[in-house]
Parts: structure tokens; sequence; C-alpha cells
């Protein structure tokens, strides 16, 4: 789906906020359960939960072993 001019997405009967940096940009949905993955590229940058209608963002970094 590609986001709109505000950054939103219009998906599952509601708007959501994506992100103003992916304005204009497609994204991917995937679904699991009632929560909706937003990737862009490859990159998980958003969480849909449809039970609460909340959009949350994906904060989930592994540390990098070799730097340290």
């Amino acid at each position: 789906m590609k986001v709109g001019r505000q950054g939103n997405l219009d998906a599952y009967g509601a708007r959501w906020k994506i992100a103003k940096a992916l304005r204009g940009e497609w994204v991917q949905l995937q679904q699991v359960e009632q929560r909706v993955l937003v990737y862009y590229c490859q990159t998980l940058v958003r969480e849909l939960d449809l039970n609460s209608r909340r959009s949350t963002t994906v904060e989930r970094w592994l540390p990098n072993p070799e730097a340290e």
C-alpha cells in the first residue's frame, strides 16, 4: 500500500499514522492475528494493533556482537 501525503495509511477501516518520512512510499502489510506489521523495503517500521486501534513504532534492535 502507498503511504499518503501526511504520512498516514488507510487500511483495515481506519487511518493509521505511519511516518512523514515515508510520504508517497510503498509499504508492505503483514497481518499476524490482531496485529499488522508494516514493512518498508525489508525493515519493520510500525506495528498496528487492530483491537486497540494503536500504531506504534517498532524499536527492537539486536545488539551487534562484533561491535564490542
